[in-house]
């Protein structure tokens, strides 16, 4: 059975969360989580506070010091990106490949027609892993478009997130992507300590449309 014990987007002190790596470590392993992945917005993505290979380096210190501290959590080094307007993601100091997970978002108001076509054209670059907070800045939503991106997101083995803090009322989408057996996984967007491992809703979506949920070793095996 597969285990959702995982939260793979939250976001610490190094972006725009509230609290400290290792006050994240610790919350989630009082909540009995298996795996969390450490997802920080880089400059110059949105909800960036800083950007620099020293500042990432000092987060990914921090990261490997609490699993030594903490060996049954899984902690995972990644960031979320923004999906620019020209179809790439956002640069980040040192590339993308020295993380262990990445998101992609979007973070620009578009109707869906815009979007599905951003979209075509940077899961070709296939530089991120998960699409995050899919429909979270949508002015609008025609499901041709959800037809469109949903066969390039499995095409590309793009994992699509259900995202707690974005909940989404498109089913279609998610309806069209089951029939492309697209992958989904699960994500709190926490900023905070009280949001972490708040997947509720992810998992009722998964659960009701009966959505191939993937844990953070298949995103991994397939990084490789």
């Amino acid at each position: 059975m597969l285990s959702t014990h995982y939260d793979l987007h939250i976001h610490s002190d190094y972006s725009d969360g509230t609290a400290s790596v290792p006050e994240i470590v610790r919350r989630a392993n009082s909540l009995s989580l298996e795996t969390i992945a450490i997802a920080d917005h880089f400059w110059p993505s949105l909800g960036s506070r800083q950007g620099g290979k020293s500042i990432i380096e000092s987060r990914r210190r921090e990261i490997e010091t609490t699993r030594e501290e903490y060996p049954t959590l899984e902690v995972l080094d990644c960031t979320e990106v923004d999906i620019q307007s020209d179809g790439s993601p956002a640069p980040v100091a040192g590339g993308l490949g020295q993380f262990d997970i990445v998101i992609g978002s979007f973070h620009w108001t578009s109707d869906s027609t815009q979007w599905a076509s951003t979209l075509s054209k940077v899961v070709k670059k296939k530089q991120f892993d998960i699409l995050g907070h899919w429909d979270g800045f949508l002015s609008s939503y025609r499901e041709e478009d959800g037809d469109i991106a949903a066969r390039v997101l499995a095409e590309a083995g793009v994992a699509i997130e259900l995202n707690e803090k974005y909940m989404s009322e498109h089913t279609h989408f998610f309806e069209r992507a089951k029939e492309y057996d697209c992958i989904f996984t699960l994500g709190s967007d926490s900023h905070s300590l009280e949001t972490i491992g708040q997947l509720d809703y992810g998992k009722k979506i998964a659960a009701d449309l009966n959505l191939r949920v993937v844990d953070p070793a298949y995103l991994l095996k397939q990084r490789k």
